[in-house]
């Protein structure tokens, strides 16, 4: 019986997943998100509701339209999948709480950045700006009902945003606005400790990304690549596990 809510969570969670990749799909393109129901790309028909049933729908039509038999992308069904594993592990990690819902809605910008910034190499402005107003949201929680002290979220802002800042200026190219944004804006939810962990671990998940795309010969010293999936993995990653990398670090070095 214990396992039943956390089941409902990864109900709820690919079907978030589901309006996450409406998302995805239309922001980049400037087509609104809270009109319209779901079509095919390729044949423009309208979904019916039995077609468009999150996991389900796509393993019963094999990765075809029900219509014109078009193949679908996978990435559908594993934003919906990775949407839901999220949540669930969010809700294990940090109890049924106020915290804990609106870490997954981060988790869930998040998401929609990476595969937008994966795709396009953009950051929407309008999803840094979701982002920053759930971390005040987050940071008022925080101080009402857990009497958490408001300079580390406040600092969070600059403390990783900051030396992204400086090193875009240094490397004009190398660096762009969306990634700097995003980091300020996640800074004030983490708090400034765990946004420049979920900085480094970022850097070492993009670093080990180019080595393999350079050992096998599909990168060199020029190559471009989206620096925001990589940040939001990172990001994720202490948010669910920051304080006890933390934890483990002291232990290990003091």
């Amino acid at each position: 019986m214990q396992i039943i809510p956390y089941l409902f969570v990864f109900f709820i969670g690919i079907n978030i997943g589901s309006f996450l990749n409406v998302c995805i799909y239309r922001l980049p393109l400037g087509k609104t998100i809270v009109r319209g129901r779901s079509y095919c790309p390729r044949c423009d028909s309208l979904i019916a509701w039995y077609y468009n049933i999150p996991l389900i729908s796509y393993i019963l039509l094999r990765g075809k339209c029900g219509y014109c038999r078009a193949p679908i992308s996978p990435i559908y069904p594993f934003v919906e999948l990775l949407n839901g594993l999220l949540y669930s592990l969010i809700f294990i990690t940090q109890g049924f709480t106020f915290s804990a819902l609106l870490m997954s809605l981060l988790v869930s910008l998040l998401l929609i950045v990476s595969f937008i910034d994966a795709k396009y190499q953009l950051i929407p402005d309008g999803l840094v700006i979701s982002i920053l107003v759930l971390a005040i949201v987050n940071m008022i929680y925080m101080k009402a009902y857990v009497s958490a002290p408001l300079l580390p979220y406040l600092m969070g802002f600059f403390a990783a945003s900051l030396p992204l800042l400086l090193l875009g200026i240094v490397y004009e190219d190398g660096l762009g606005g969306g990634d700097i944004k995003l980091m300020a804006a996640a800074g004030i939810f983490t708090g400034w400790k765990l946004i420049l962990l979920g900085l480094f671990l970022g850097n070492l998940m993009a670093l080990v990304y180019v080595g393999w795309l350079y050992l096998q010969g599909k990168a060199g010293r020029g190559t471009a690549i989206a620096f925001g999936p990589f940040l939001s993995s990172g990001i994720i990653c202490v948010l669910l596990f920051g304080e006890r990398l933390l934890s483990l670090y002291i232990t290990l070095v003091f």
